[in-house]
């Protein structure tokens, strides 16, 4: 009968040992998918950030089109 004990509890420290890594396991993979996806969520470009660069690029383009009137202007 201790015999008996024995394997049982030695079956239950096993299938303990596999949930335990399982589990740990799992989370560790949780842990290097949310890195993951805040690492992608810094690098994404929000709208707000594309009307900024619009507009930067509006402004750019505006003064470059002036430019090039007065240059017209100036030749002629």
């Amino acid at each position: 009968m201790d015999r008996a004990n024995e394997i049982i509890a030695a079956i239950f420290t096993a299938m303990i040992s596999m949930g335990a890594w399982t589990v740990k396991k799992m989370f560790n993979r949780i842990e290097k998918v949310e890195a993951q996806a805040d690492r992608i969520e810094r690098n994404l470009l929000t709208r707000e950030d594309l009307q900024q660069i619009k507009e930067t690029q509006n402004l750019i383009l505006q003064h470059l089109l002036e430019h090039r009137k007065t240059e017209q202007e100036k030749n002629g």
